[in-house]
């Protein structure tokens, strides 16, 4: 492989790192054509110039999802040469984790993630989609950042906003049960169809789409069409506090106690002492206290 590096710039065309971030915090998607140049290291991998290619070097399971949802919420995980069976057959499948393959792919990723400032604890995954002509996946949203670089083939997107709720922590299919979680803190009801007022994208090899937390999508291959995810799972600030909280605490004996709740309410008073040295505690403490902890390499 040559020297040229995978970074921000490779996958926002000629938006600046100030302008995509306008556009990640305000979930607005974009799109960019004729990458290549840029992301010719990725593109000429050998494994990645056909399907039967990745499919010959895989040595973990393939997911195909189910032809009557086309979505993980449905899917079977099968060796590689029977799910390109079932590919050629009419379903899409998926190949989990990419980056376990070659170690340029972390190091790509962690390059892209620190060049947009997300944490350390970031979650980040390749993924590599094969759709069959004619298929797509259901409406949904994610919970996670998405770069969708179009392999092989012409495949149409449509993106809508979400009007019922910002910053999902988890995905939602559309017609599907809602995450007990999500539908705890959500409180409009989730829609039955998918948005009218959406925009419609087309993708060809190199282009990029980048898709926002959140964004209700759809998808359908014109050809057989193979995409490469960059996927971006960061943490909230929720997450950022319970690391650090669980990280400050479990240098306290009493906090580390095995908890026994009986019926006469003993446990009560135990608990009520310790939220009550916390709340005095967390009076002292202010973010870098927090920040310290989760992003240490970085700061």
């Amino acid at each position: 492989m040559s020297n040229t590096e995978i970074n921000l710039k490779s996958l926002i065309g000629d938006n600046t790192r100030e302008e995509f971030l306008k556009l990640l915090k305000s979930r607005t998607p974009f799109i960019s054509h004729g990458n290549t140049e840029a992301l010719k290291d990725l593109m000429s991998l050998p494994f990645l110039d056909s399907v039967e290619s990745l499919a010959a070097c895989w040595r973990d399971t393939v997911d195909v999802f189910h032809p009557k949802i086309a979505d993980e919420i449905s899917k079977t995980s099968i060796p590689p040469e029977d799910a390109l069976h079932e590919y050629k057959n009419g379903s899409c499948i998926l190949f989990n984790d990419v980056n376990r393959i070659i170690p340029e792919f972390d190091r790509w990723n962690q390059q892209i993630r620190r060049d947009i400032g997300f944490s350390e604890l970031t979650y980040v995954r390749n993924l590599v989609y094969a759709t069959p002509a004619g298929k797509g996946n259901a409406p949904h949203f994610d919970q996670n950042f998405n770069f969708v670089l179009q392999l092989e083939g012409t495949k149409k997107w449509w993106l809508a906003e979400n009007n019922t709720i910002n910053n999902p922590m988890t995905r939602h299919v559309i017609g599907h049960p809602v995450d007990d979680e999500l539908g705890r803190y959500s409180a409009k009801e989730f829609p039955q169809s998918f948005p009218a007022d959406c925009t419609e994208y087309i993708l060809e090899p190199g282009s990029i789409l980048f898709v926002p937390r959140g964004v209700w999508h759809m998808t359908e291959a014109v050809t057989d069409a193979v995409s490469f995810n960059f996927t971006f799972t960061p943490p909230t600030w929720i997450d950022i506090a319970m690391t650090a909280l669980r990280e400050k605490l479990s240098h306290s004996e009493q906090w580390r106690e095995t908890v026994i709740i009986d019926d006469k309410g003993t446990h009560n008073s135990e608990f009520n002492q310790l939220i009550n040295g916390l709340s005095a505690d967390v009076k002292n403490w202010n973010a870098v206290d927090f920040l310290d902890i989760t992003e240490h390499q970085e700061l």
